[in-house]
């Protein structure tokens, strides 16, 4: 039984995701395609905007794997 709160850390693993899509398209867009960095910024934040639920569902399987004690 997880106790109230549990997931709260969670939070700081989805931020590290956001962070790291953002970052690694920003190398893409910018360096590899040529990208404004206007253009860069709607699609980062589009981007971050979509993956939302796929973020929220990851990080806290990540935050779940962390505590996990294998019987």
């Amino acid at each position: 039984m997880k106790e109230t709160g549990f997931f709260y850390g969670a939070m700081y693993v989805s931020y590290a995701l956001t962070v790291a899509e953002g970052f690694i398209w920003f190398i893409l867009g910018y360096f590899i395609l040529g990208l404004s960095l206007m253009t860069n910024f709607l699609i980062i934040t589009s981007l971050a905007f979509l993956l939302s639920k796929f973020n929220f569902k990851i990080s806290r399987t990540i935050w779940i794997y962390i505590f996990y004690k294998q019987p």
